[in-house]
């Protein structure tokens, strides 16, 4: 048990004991809260970590990470894009001064999500976990109340709700679906529900998320759509998802369709919200009175380089989700016909952030993540349900993984996705849908690579090299 970890007193390698202050100083910064949520500092050996967890656990844990071949990845599983544009503005805003959270850009940029999504309110972050982090703090929840989550999602939406002292209950994907529907959000409802966080998972809309919207009115939950995988997406309605909740938040990271490198957003759909979301990204300022703090609260402000960064980015966002959707029917197209291959959930606008594939068991999955690698394909893992995370078993959440969540345990044992970005033309999603079917031993083979090693860099380099549009 975690208690029984923590008894065990470190060795130095003299075999003396080395007390816990000593080996905390030496580890960590500033005191810890609770020791065993850092496990690295009481078990070194990352083997040892995962040695006395339980077999439920263990055995479902993901294997190791594909290697590439010799010559490294060819294709990566996303790559950054960014413009000319993106590099001047930076320089415009370091000439003039412009390079914190309190200038000029990250303005322009809450006035380009706010266009972008009809909303009133919206609030540059550090990350869309910051994002998330002020979207909770700002519907007051409590110690007692409880989160509904999906399972099959990033472990930031669970952190986040942990870190306001809320509860999340883990919810499983609805049968053929990367998102929960109402029934598994209303079979792990209770008194103490007091929000929702739809999270359309790999930029497929959830289905249900009208239906969603309405059941959170009817109940009187909050419902803060994570749409850090699917900025731009639109549900079946044709609705840009992230307009149907009280709050939406969002990624900037480097691997999303538009990026600031690391950043985020926040927006709102009643303007009754932008002065408690102000001044939750920013140490609980108070507009009245300066140096006056009237809650907690953390620091999520986005710098000016970054917003400076992503702000021409925004109204290329519709171009960059056409060409997600003509990757999606690409795969889609050259995957059909290959026995064993199932292709991601499909909703009416089908335009994922990355394209993903189920095969029929695990070891399948793991051996054809291989070959992939072999030939320089690099792919990633479905998520591992946050339910059975080693965290619930370290942090004192002991019977969680005990849950049994069919749907996301399922996927998340045979599905991985693709390489998924906006350098990747026709022949490039051939060619991997090629080694795939190579694979399988079904179709006339994959044929030469039509790429050399870098040539995305290449691309990059050429667009940073061109002059902006005018």
């Amino acid at each position: 048990s975690a208690s029984t970890m923590q008894a065990q007193r470190p060795m130095s390698k003299d075999g003396e004991e080395r007390s816990a202050s000593t080996m905390q100083a030496a580890t960590t910064v500033g005191k810890m809260w609770n020791p065993s949520l850092y496990i690295g500092s009481i078990v070194a050996d990352p083997q040892d970590r995962v040695a006395i967890l339980p077999p439920r656990i263990k055995d479902s844990m993901p294997s190791p990470e594909p290697k590439p071949g010799e010559g490294g990845w060819l294709y990566r599983v996303l790559e950054p894009y960014y413009s000319r544009e993106c590099v001047d503005n930076v320089t415009a805003a370091m000439l003039g001064g412009q390079i914190s959270s309190g200038a000029v850009w990250p303005r322009r940029l809450a006035e380009q999500i706010c266009s972008l999504y009809g909303v009133p309110v919206a609030l540059p972050t550090s990350s869309g976990a910051s994002a998330l982090h002020v979207a909770l703090l700002a519907c007051n929840l409590g110690p007692q109340d409880q989160v509904l989550v999906p399972s099959f999602t990033m472990v930031a939406v669970a952190n986040m709700v942990r870190m306001i002292g809320a509860r999340p209950i883990y919810c499983d994907c609805a049968p053929s679906s990367l998102n929960p529907s109402c029934e598994e959000l209303l079979q792990k409802a209770t008194p103490r529900t007091k929000a929702v966080i739809v999270c359309h998972t790999y930029g497929v809309a959830c289905r249900d998320i009208a239906a969603i919207a309405e059941l959170c009115r009817e109940r009187q939950w909050w419902l803060i759509e994570d749409i850090c995988e699917a900025m731009g997406t639109r549900a079946d309605s044709g609705e840009l998802v992230g307009t149907f909740g009280d709050f939406a938040v969002s990624s900037l990271y480097a691997n999303k369709p538009i990026t600031a490198g690391d950043g985020g957003w926040v927006h709102a759909k009643e303007p009754r919200h932008h002065d408690r979301l102000k001044s939750l990204i920013n140490h609980g300022f108070d507009p009245a009175f300066h140096f006056l703090h009237f809650e907690t609260a953390p620091n999520a402000k986005m710098n000016g380089l970054g917003a400076a960064f992503v702000c021409s980015q925004v109204k290329e966002l519709p171009k960059l989700m056409e060409h997600r959707a003509q990757l999606t029917e690409w795969y889609r197209a050259g995957l059909k016909s290959i026995p064993g291959v199932r292709c991601m959930e499909q909703r009416g606008h089908d335009a994922p952030w990355v394209f993903g594939i189920e095969t029929a068991d695990r070891q399948t999955r793991d051996k054809l993540r291989d070959h992939l690698a072999s030939h320089g394909i690099e792919t990633r893992n479905y998520f591992y349900p946050l339910h059975l995370e080693p965290v619930n078993f370290y942090g004192g959440e002991a019977g969680i993984y005990d849950v049994v969540l069919p749907n996301a345990e399922h996927i998340a044992q045979v599905g991985f996705y693709l390489p998924t970005h906006s350098f990747l033309g026709k022949v490039d999603v051939e060619y991997i849908c090629g080694v795939i079917a190579e694979y399988y031993g079904v179709g006339a083979g994959k044929g030469p690579a039509p790429r050399e090693h870098g040539w995305a860099d290449e691309a990059r380099s050429k667009l940073l090299a061109s002059a902006p549009a005018a």
